[in-house]
């Protein structure tokens, strides 16, 4: 009788032992008890598919993960991509403003300065006409040294030297061979401030643009001769054209105010002045 209550617990202990080790129906793995036929509740399995097999969105994600790469970097490098795209074509776009179309368009816009003045001193040679209010008109020349602290201001001394004459007195000595105005040269030492608001371009050809600028000029100083009493205004404008680096072609009108006394008789007098010449610029 004990003999054959062994001989069961042993049948049925075989029994069991060989239910475990057999494989799942569907042909699930039994390296995970959490796996289901059905299935789908795991990452990597869908519908239809084979238990044991990963899914190929499992597979590419498992890949990305694999090189470090986190679901949402892709969308994040596209929107980088196109940020980059668009910092480009403004980059492109501020280019074409300021250098012209790069397409072949023969429209430009502003363009940038390609002369400088900041920090430079200008060494100017002069020459031209003196018309005179109340003596004759006469030529003169001289020279100009100017230092620029920033681009749009400069400080200026320009000493000029003409040559004084009254013809109008001519007919008079002529008759009784006196001489009532002595001529003579005149030396006049201008101090002047210069200012430059524009910015401007001359295009002689399709290939060749002169930068230059427009200015205005003030100031004071003194004209040395007898028929001067006092101190000379000085107002005017003008304008310059940097050919190149060093050299600048120069164009000035002014207006020296100055009081005089020619034959007893004073006033304030009006001497309009044309000059023009060649800088040299220093720094």
């Amino acid at each position: 009788m004990r003999a054959a209550v062994l001989l069961a617990l042993a049948l049925s202990l075989g029994s069991e032992l060989d239910a475990r080790a057999a494989p799942a129906p569907g042909g699930l793995s039994t390296d995970n008890p959490f796996k289901d036929g059905s299935g789908g509740s795991e990452a990597g399995t869908g519908p239809g598919q084979p238990a044991g097999k990963p899914s190929p969105s499992a597979k590419a994600a498992g890949e990305r993960e694999q090189e470090g790469e986190q679901p949402g970097d892709k969308a994040e490098s596209a929107e980088g991509g196109e940020a980059d795209d668009g910092a480009e074509d403004n980059a492109l776009h501020g280019l074409a403003c300021l250098e012209g179309d790069a397409t072949g368009g023969r429209r430009k816009g502003v363009q940038r300065r390609d002369f400088l003045k900041r920090h430079r001193f200008e060494l100017a040679a002069v020459g031209g006409w003196y018309a005179s209010d109340v003596l004759s008109s006469t030529y003169d020349y001289g020279g100009a040294l100017a230092f620029f602290p920033s681009e749009d201001f400069g400080l200026e001394v320009l000493v000029t030297r003409s040559p004084i004459r009254y013809r109008l007195e001519e007919p008079f000595s002529s008759f009784d061979l006196e001489h009532h105005f002595q001529g003579g040269v005149a030396w006049q030492g201008i101090f002047s401030l210069l200012w430059s608001p524009i910015h401007a371009k001359l295009k002689f050809s399709d290939t060749n643009i002169v930068h230059g600028d427009l200015f205005a000029v003030a100031g004071a100083g003194r004209t040395f001769h007898e028929s001067v009493l006092g101190l000379t205004w000085e107002a005017g404008a003008g304008l310059k054209l940097y050919l190149s680096r060093f050299v600048t072609f120069r164009l000035d009108v002014r207006d020296f105010l100055l009081p005089q006394e020619v034959l007893g008789r004073g006033r304030i007098t009006n001497n309009v002045t044309i000059l023009a010449g060649i800088s040299l610029w220093l720094g």
